[in-house]
């Protein structure tokens, strides 16, 4: 029984390792995510995030094509804000970042965008009223009353 338990302390050991190893990459990645997110438009944060820093390049997945091409285009100064970045924050100065690396990973489910319904002032319902009668009997005055009926 004595050997048993020696094994298995022994694998407990081998474990409490291995976890340590993964928690400490988590939070190197949760710390290059931060980094990531700290200079990012806000649209361009919530559609990509950051893998790896291997050799000074960055590489960001991006959720679409579209985010993909607006980092590329932005990769100067996306690039120069990283670099300021890490000189100023100390939390960040092991990050040093020479250059960018966009690839298109698609999300399987993007989030879905709740819209809310936008109401019209009273004082808007009443320009679009004078606005019909101005324009006389169209088509566009009955779409511009109906608009404004439905303020």
């Amino acid at each position: 029984m004595q050997k048993i338990n020696a094994l298995f302390n022994k694998n407990k050991s081998d474990y409490d390792n291995q976890f340590n190893r993964l928690v400490a990459q988590a939070d190197a990645h949760l710390n290059l995510q931060q980094f990531w997110q700290a200079i990012a438009p806000g649209a361009i944060s919530q559609s990509s995030s950051a893998s790896s820093l291997k050799n000074g390049l960055l590489t960001i997945y991006a959720h679409n094509s579209g985010v993909a091409t607006k980092i590329k285009l932005t990769n100067a100064s996306l690039l120069t804000q990283l670099q300021i970045l890490q000189k100023e924050d100390p939390v960040y100065k092991h990050c040093k970042v020479t250059g960018i690396k966009v690839k298109v990973q698609v999300k399987s489910q993007q989030k879905q965008v709740i819209h809310e319904p936008r109401t019209l002032s009273s004082s808007a319902a009443t320009t679009l009223r004078k606005l019909a009668k101005d324009i006389g009997d169209s088509p566009l005055a009955d779409k511009l009353n109906h608009l404004a009926d439905n303020a």
